[in-house]
């Protein structure tokens, strides 16, 4: 594949600035000096984009957007690398799609027949109205998932590479498009009628044969999807005749959503249900509720344990782990979700729980019990981003760096970056939490 010089050519065709064409030729001189001469393929590929993977948006992006330019380049001079380009893009975007509608499946909790529904959501019903009809709203919800997951996501409209972002890719699109179609619609008897334009504006109905799509798996899973294609009409309906009352409670859902409810994020009864019959805060209940019983005891524990300590929970989380705040200090992060530095998309995280906690103090106060988290989880030393982030090329000034020995290896930590503690038993939670209480002073 010697086609350096002609594939400079190419990009400057295409009006590339200089810097780019740079950096193409210093990722492919990287890439076919992986390949040694050998073919190139699929998985050589995936291999190659997880070694530059860096943790920022916007590097991981410039990665697939060389690489998706070389493929189009080599289209008819070098087949064989555009397919293999294009076999790893669906391999890898639908597998983390796939990745994703399984554990938004595993996280709806059936409604209960008893549940008691904040009065405003009714929109006329009765109260058993309700529950019935927002049953089989999640037995769609639920249907829809398991297609995709099953299925191609990449045939639901679900995108590639270019759609990379903070929170990678796996965003959740279902309840983002049912979100889009309440936002710019009306109730009409047992209709949805929504306004083409205002939906066209939503960023998840962009483009629109990506929505085109989803409504298109909608309709196989047994909504009625009525004009979306007709030129002479701005609207277009949506309407379910088969079970009564589930487009009125799908309208209820999200127009009455209260300020700050991250319903595009997860969907729950909880958003529903009368905060009278709440144990805890709505959306650490909605967090928490689809979640192993084990994983759940820990997470009310941990919940209660900051109450006791004068901490409030936000009703909202960070790096994937529900926060608690007391002034400028936060509570210890405990979830199962990705992090900006630690498991973006293509390090979608294979535990079902981490502790994620700053230590810097207890280092030098309490060695001991930093050898025994050591010994306990010897991965969360020694990682590349425990290495001083702060100061990068002059570490050494770095007034917050610690240094340990793990092994024979020498290792800097900035006590600003987060340790992660993963698949923690509830002891082992128990002990870093009164480790964080130590370093954060915390009585």
């Amino acid at each position: 594949m010697n086609n350096k010089q002609e594939f400079i050519q190419y990009l400057t065709e295409k009006k590339k600035n200089q810097a780019y064409i740079d950096m193409s030729m210093e990722l492919l001189d990287r890439f076919h000096s992986m390949l040694g001469g050998n073919p190139p393929n699929a998985q050589v590929i995936d291999t190659f984009v997880r070694k530059r993977w860096c943790g920022y948006v916007s590097k991981d992006r410039a990665t697939y957007q060389v690489l998706g330019d070389y493929a189009d380049f080599c289209e008819k001079s070098a087949p064989l690398f555009t397919a293999a380009f294009h076999e790893h893009i669906r391999e890898t975007f639908e597998g983390e799609a796939r990745k994703a509608m399984k554990a938004y499946k595993n996280a709806i909790a059936p409604i209960p027949d008893d549940t008691v529904i904040v009065s405003g959501f009714l929109n006329g019903l009765t109260n058993e109205e309700f529950v019935a009809a927002f049953k089989s709203l999640q037995e769609f919800i639920y249907a829809v998932y398991n297609d995709i997951q099953y299925g191609s996501p990449f045939d639901w409209g679900w995108p590639g590479w270019k759609a990379i972002m903070v929170e990678g890719i796996n965003q959740n699109r279902v309840i983002m498009l049912l979100d889009a179609l309440v936002g710019s619609g009306h109730i009409d008897g047992d209709k949805l009628v929504v306004d083409k334009k205002q939906f066209g504006r939503y960023e998840i109905c962009k483009p629109r044969a990506k929505a085109k799509l989803m409504l298109e798996g909608f309709i196989k899973i047994g909504l009625y999807i009525e004009g979306f294609d007709s030129k002479k009409s701005a609207t277009f309906t949506v309407s379910c005749p088969d079970t009564p009352n589930l487009i009125t409670v799908l309208y209820a859902y999200f127009m009455n959503r209260r300020s700050g409810y991250p319903h595009v994020r997860i969907f729950s009864y909880r958003f529903v249900e009368n905060p009278a019959m709440q144990t805890r805060e709505v959306f650490f209940l909605a967090k928490t509720d689809g979640e192993p019983e084990q994983l759940r005891r820990i997470y009310y524990w941990l919940y209660d344990e900051a109450l006791k300590h004068g901490f409030s929970p936000t009703g909202c989380e960070y790096m994937g782990c529900y926060s608690y705040k007391k002034d400028f200090k936060e509570w210890l992060l405990l979830g199962n979700g990705s992090s900006y530095h630690e498991d973006e998309f293509l390090h979608s995280p294979d535990y079902a729980l981490a502790a994620k906690a700053r230590f810097l103090r207890v280092f030098q106060t309490h060695p001991e019990k930093i050898a025994d988290l050591m010994q306990k989880f010897p991965d969360s030393f020694g990682r590349p981003w425990t290495k001083c982030y702060k100061c990068k090329a002059k570490a050494e000034d770095c007034n917050n760096r610690i240094s340990f020995k793990k092994g024979n290896n020498d290792y800097h930590h900035c006590g600003r970056a987060y340790l992660y503690f993963h698949d923690p038993t509830f002891e082992d939670v128990k002990a870093i939490l009164e480790l964080y209480k130590i370093e954060n002073k915390i009585k």
